[in-house]
């Protein structure tokens, strides 16, 4: 069965973020390259937008920085790739001791390269498929487009997220070919069975029946670059919800799979000055 690796490029220009996206891949959907070795598939991220870099980040195994320069953005690119959890490649200016000063308090600076080399990570099962896209299909019916963070196959029958309604997966399609199975970090199509697309409006997950949910957080890192908040966005895994902030403890909107693991918290409210990166925390 097919897995993959599961990359997002962060950059202050869509210039530099697709020049190392071509350089790992080949496009094929608008915003997403692939390479293929044998059976494993290599998905290659690029978003522009905060909220959209860290949902990518949240089901990623790797990253990208690319620094062309040191200012306030690249500052947030920076924080949020720290807050990501992951492995990954910075790429810093000519003055890459600059950055190193700067951002010295950052484990990222431990992952500066003064040239472009390849990286992949493993994507952990977390027991559910990311979903970012649901709609119908004459003849077909219900599908969902993705990345699978679990293994699964035809006849499987997942939970629905946030609806918590069954479904099950009728087939499945890796780069318009059919599939018996994948493995964790594939880009993902399935056609489900007996369920309607208004069923599931807004889906953000397909969990195993197993899953634990959870509707909290306790305990979170705060960077001391952001200002203070009573509520920030909580980016889980490819899920995005509210989360309000009571203390150390954080209450979700939204429930959301225990497998999750890092989940980056923003706030795209923060003050002047202040980056919209507010910190992250760990799902235990």
């Amino acid at each position: 069965m097919l897995k993959g690796s599961i990359i997002t490029v962060l950059a202050s220009t869509e210039a530099d973020a697709l020049n190392i996206a071509e350089r790992l891949g080949k496009r094929v959907e608008s915003s997403i390259y692939y390479k293929k070795f044998g059976e494993h598939i290599r998905s290659i991220l690029v978003p522009q937008k905060l909220l959209d870099q860290a949902e990518a980040l949240s089901v990623s195994s790797a990253f990208y920085l690319k620094m062309s320069q040191i200012t306030s953005v690249e500052g947030e690119l920076a924080l949020l790739a720290e807050a990501s959890g992951l492995k990954g490649v910075v790429l810093p200016p000519e003055d890459s001791s600059a950055f190193e000063k700067i951002f010295k308090d950052l484990s990222i600076v431990s992952m500066v390269s003064n040239e472009f080399k390849e990286t992949d990570g493993d994507v952990n099962d977390k027991g559910y498929v990311y979903v970012d896209r649901a709609f119908n299909v004459k003849g077909v019916g219900t599908v969902v487009l993705g990345f699978s963070l679990t293994e699964v196959r035809p006849h499987d029958k997942l939970i629905a997220l946030p609806m918590k309604k069954e479904v099950e997966v009728k087939s499945i399609q890796v780069l318009d070919e059919d599939q018996e199975g994948v493995l964790p970090g594939v880009r993902i199509g399935f056609a489900l069975k007996n369920v309607k697309i208004e069923d599931i409006e807004g889906v953000t997950a397909l969990v195993k029946p197993n899953i634990k949910l959870v509707n909290s957080i306790q305990g979170f890192t705060k960077f001391k670059w952001t200002s203070d908040a009573d509520s920030v966005h909580v980016v889980a895994g490819g899920i995005k919800t509210i989360g309000k902030i009571d203390g150390n403890i954080i209450t979700l909107k939204d429930e959301i799979p225990i497998t999750v693991g890092r989940v980056i918290l923003l706030n795209l409210n923060a003050k002047p000055k202040s980056s919209r990166v507010y910190g992250y925390a760990e799902v235990k």
